[in-house]
């Protein structure tokens, strides 16, 4: 039985490379137009594929210990 992302404990999920900017909201437990926002000021890596955009793992470790 596999589970999904929403049972995986946050430090699972900080093991992958990428997020997307819902699932890194829900993760992170804000809205995702508050992520928009720190991308647009500077304050948030990000990565734009296209119209796709993520954040790396390594920003929400970084978010995750000092905040945005």
């Amino acid at each position: 039985m596999h589970k999904n992302s929403e049972t995986l404990t946050l430090e699972a999920r900080v093991s992958r490379t990428a997020f997307g900017i819902a699932e890194a909201a829900r993760s992170l437990g804000c809205h995702p137009d508050t992520l928009r926002r720190a991308i647009n000021d500077g304050r948030l890596k990000a990565i734009r594929l296209s119209r796709r955009v993520l954040i790396p793992a390594s920003e929400m470790a970084r978010i995750l210990a000092e905040g945005l």
